[in-house]
């Protein structure tokens, strides 16, 4: 589903966080109680078009970098919202965080392809963060217009 998925130019809001739910109970399996997550979507968010792919390389970065690190795991949330005709996505974690060098550019493929399908969608109003999380761990916040430029 994944790669049928990268295929098309967008998709709802929904059918990631879907994606995701099925990523991260497979990943379940694996870590067990090692790894805890939530996924909030609000519903008037749901039909939300998104460019595919957006979301899942943010989160396997939480699992790989910050949570298998670390003997206890931790936790990942994943949540939208709304904000002054913007959408708000934050990926947050629990796990073993940033160095200083990777807190203002992050690297790597999966950050790069996210980085550029914003660009190709949104142009200079899409934009992606890594910081430390509020209490430990990572937080990659994505931020556009709800509406694709023209």
């Amino acid at each position: 589903m994944t790669l049928s998925g990268s295929r098309a130019l967008s998709h709802p809001l929904s059918a990631e966080f879907e994606r995701l739910a099925d990523y991260l109970e497979l990943m379940s399996v694996r870590m067990g109680e090692r790894l805890r997550y939530t996924l909030d979507l609000p519903d008037e968010l749901r039909g939300t078009p998104v460019p595919p792919l957006l979301l899942q390389p943010l989160v396997e970065n939480s699992i790989r970098h910050g949570l298998e690190p670390k003997v206890e795991g931790g936790a990942i949330d994943v949540r939208a919202r709304q904000l002054d005709g913007r959408l708000i996505i934050e990926v947050s974690d629990t796990g073993v965080g940033l160095d200083a060098a990777q807190t203002s550019e992050g690297s790597g493929f999966g950050l790069e392809q996210v980085r550029e399908r914003l660009a190709t969608v949104y142009g200079d109003q899409g934009r992606m963060s890594l910081a430390a999380g509020p209490s430990g761990g990572t937080l990659a916040t994505l931020s556009f217009p709800l509406q694709p430029r023209s």
